[in-house]
């Protein structure tokens, strides 16, 4: 073949660098739309409109193109190029400061464990990929070994979407997060719950104690956060003046399994050593610790309000990201965990 390791037409087409385009974005889109399961507004965070948009302003490209190898029909060519990954700096500057807050890796160093060089915002990687041109039809098809870029573009755009819930957060007008309704402990109760003499407030602000008849003492009650019908079936509902806090805001908590987390102490407690445990797993290993957090995540709202099952979800769970960030661990199988 006289054209070796020279730019060839099915390499080095638009329709090709277009197609490996797609695929990438595809891949990064489907990740990222899986989390809106984590969040309570998540179809609004991660709307494939949003994440859409944000993926188009990623520059992909290729370059230093070669071909390798193609078949006697010249219906498939496997060619070699460097993969490049073009990100605008202030949207570079906004990941890191996310990711930063949440304790995570920066990008570059995340891009490093995946083996993709990378310096200011461009990131690069050497890949063998294949152009697939079927007899009698224009469409073109790339194959390669995604997954790593795709990670990295989930990445990207997650603490992209993710910004402006932060910087409300910051500046206490979240609609995101909402602070959850103080509660009225039995003790405060009867502090309030007093006798009391009606006072007026002249113009001159002189306090006046009229010699009133005193008004029957007014009982508050203490307002539960709304519990679906079939939550109280299965459980009994924890006191919420003795209720530890999960790692999510049960003030704006819909769903039935999250509910019945709210209202289970134990629950709570397993959802917070869980979270903390995702953390140093993910620092670790970030794309195995997806790979966990997606099963459990699917089982976990599978259960329903049963505690038992939901209790069983975080236990493995817990084990699982426990191995990822302590592969040292002679009784941990690591690889075993990915589905």
């Amino acid at each position: 073949m006289s054209a070796c390791n020279s730019p060839i037409e099915y390499c080095a087409t638009s329709e090709t660098e277009q197609a490996l385009n797609n695929l990438l974005t595809e891949q990064a889109l489907q990740l990222t739309s899986a989390k809106k399961n984590d969040y309570y507004d998540g179809a609004s965070i991660f709307g494939a409109i949003k994440i859409k948009a944000t993926l188009a302003q990623v520059r992909i490209s290729l370059e230093n193109i070669k071909k390798v190898k193609q078949d006697a029909e010249g219906h498939k060519s496997s060619c070699s190029a460097q993969l490049k990954i073009t990100v605008p700096p202030p949207m570079l500057k906004d990941v890191d400061l996310v990711r930063n807050t949440q304790h995570q890796l920066k990008i570059m160093p995340y891009a490093k464990q995946a083996h993709i060089d990378n310096g200011n915002n461009v990131f690069v990687q050497n890949i063998d990929y294949l152009v697939l041109t079927p007899k009698g039809l224009k469409t073109t098809t790339v194959e390669f070994e995604s997954i790593h870029f795709a990670h990295l573009l989930d990445e990207i755009v997650t603490a992209v979407l993710l910004k402006p819930t932060l910087d409300l957060k910051t500046s206490g007008a979240s609609a995101v997060t909402m602070p959850l309704k103080p509660l009225i402990t039995e003790a405060e109760q009867s502090e309030v719950n007093v006798e009391k003499t009606n006072t007026v407030i002249n113009k001159d602000n002189v306090n006046l104690n009229l010699d009133l008849a005193v008004e029957k003492p007014v009982e508050l009650e203490v307002k539960k956060p709304p519990v679906p019908p079939e939550v109280t079936k299965t459980l009994a509902v924890e006191p919420l003046a003795k209720q530890v806090v999960p790692s999510f805001n049960c003030g704006i908590a819909t769903k039935p399994t999250d509910m019945t987390i709210c209202n289970t102490i134990n629950l709570a407690r397993l959802d917070n050593e869980n979270m903390q445990l995702y953390k140093n797993a993910r620092a670790i290993d970030p794309v195995m610790t997806k790979d966990i957090w997606f099963t459990s995540i699917k089982a976990k709202y599978a259960c329903k309000t049963a505690v038992d099952c939901i209790a069983n979800v975080y236990k493995k769970s817990i084990r699982d990201y426990d191995c990822v960030a302590n592969k040292d661990k002679a009784s941990c199988k690591v690889l075993a965990l990915r589905p």
